[in-house]
């Protein structure tokens, strides 16, 4: 069994709440929350935009986030959270990037190197591919919640 990225989107209040500690996250109901799951590729997502496994600089560090200023205690990797404004920088700092962006930000081998999550003996071209989709499920999720005026939480299962 793989690790799983989830986003949900929810109130900027009710994100404050759950960052200050007021409101644990085990408390919400995800089936009522707006969601995005992009399966295995969140690491691999995080490193093409910030070129490091973890803790990438905003904004492109809001689109898989994963800083310990903004995590939350919660299972076995934590969550993170993200303000609105947070939501609406990273999704402005997306829509900068289309496919060749991407793909010139692309270092396969480094991924291999450096054993990001879900890279193994798969094809490049495949993986681009793959990650290239998610990028642009999370750039539609995010353009959504932004229009919301929400932020969201991140976690990995």
């Amino acid at each position: 069994m793989g690790m799983y990225g989830y986003y949900y989107a929810i109130d900027d209040k009710l994100v404050q709440q759950i960052a200050a500690g007021e409101i644990a996250l085990v408390d919400l109901n995800p089936s009522d929350l707006p969601s995005l799951d992009i399966y295995r590729s969140w690491e691999a997502i995080h490193y093409l935009l910030c070129g490091d496994i973890a803790d990438g600089e905003p904004p492109l560090g809001y689109v898989v986030p994963m800083t310990l200023d903004q995590g939350i205690d919660f299972g076995e990797f934590g969550a993170f959270f993200l303000r609105a404004e947070q939501v609406a920088e990273a999704l402005q700092a997306m829509t900068e990037l289309d496919e060749a962006k991407l793909r010139l930000r692309y270092d396969f081998p480094a991924m291999v190197k450096d054993e990001v999550y879900a890279v193994s003996g798969e094809d490049e071209d495949y993986f681009f591919a793959y990650m290239l989709q998610h990028f642009n499920e999370i750039r539609r999720f995010y353009s959504q919640t932004a229009a919301e005026g929400k932020g969201l939480i991140f976690y990995i299962l």
